[in-house]
């Protein structure tokens, strides 16, 4: 009985362990792939902090320009902005061993743009691949989907 017990708990910790990915940590982008990607990879470093329901995210470019993105994990929403200021408004939620974030915005025209983002932990925490969808309303020639590659510091 003590070793159902036992078995039982054990499965119950991999479940619970498997279904709470933590992305803490810093990561620097290594590979940039989609249609209107530059050929030279530009310096990106991806800097996390994760507690039990939330996740900040802090992007920093070459040139120093930084931005800092946080979201409720519970799939609720969460409003942040773009590099250009625009108002967002986010939905984040882990599934598994991904990141998925659903982004919403208006460009300075009033096009409603659309993000789909499904973030990626390798499971030995070293590389970090995020797949982005961007959709813009009645401007589908915009549409673009890449994907970044990042590793671990």
């Amino acid at each position: 009985m003590s070793s159902l017990f036992g078995l039982l708990l054990a499965l119950t910790v991999a479940t619970v362990a498997e279904q709470s990915t933590d992305f803490s940590g810093t990561y620097n982008l290594v590979s940039l792939g989609g249609a209107h990607t530059p050929k030279n990879v530009p310096k990106r470093t991806l800097r996390f902090v994760q507690d039990g329901k939330s996740l900040e995210i802090e992007q920093v470019l070459d040139d120093g320009k930084a931005m800092c993105s946080t979201y409720e994990l519970d799939g609720s929403e969460s409003k942040n902005a773009t590099w250009d200021g625009d108002p967002t408004i986010d939905k984040a939620l882990i599934k598994g061993k991904n990141l998925v974030i659903q982004t919403s915005h208006q460009l300075p025209s009033g096009v409603p743009v659309h993000e789909t983002q499904k973030w990626e932990l390798s499971s030995d925490r070293k590389t970090l691949k995020v797949r982005r969808e961007i959709r813009f309303e009645g401007m589908e020639r915009l549409d673009e989907t890449n994907i970044e590659t990042y590793a671990r510091q």
